[in-house]
């Protein structure tokens, strides 16, 4: 589970350079306004990639379900178990 964490970091850095060593696992991501709106898109395509279908953003919390590295690969563990 360690490699989602830090590939999840790698493509926030990627996604945004103003984020670039600034992300840990703890880091508030969608309350502290860090992601703009592109990274947010981009978050989700990579989390409909890692569970292999579809999510609807409509229907997800993502405040309070996706808004650390730790929280959001919980999410991903557990939508892979479904």
């Amino acid at each position: 589970m360690a490699s989602l964490h830090n590939e999840l970091i790698a493509a926030f850095a990627v996604w945004n350079a103003n984020l670039a060593g600034t992300i840990q696992r703890d880091t508030p991501l969608l309350t502290s306004g860090r992601l703009d709106s592109l990274a947010l898109f981009q978050l989700l395509v990579w989390i409909e990639q890692k569970i292999g279908r579809p999510v609807d953003a409509t229907a997800v919390d993502m405040p309070a379900l996706w808004d650390t590295v730790d929280m959001i690969v919980a999410w991903v563990e557990k939508e892979r178990a479904r």
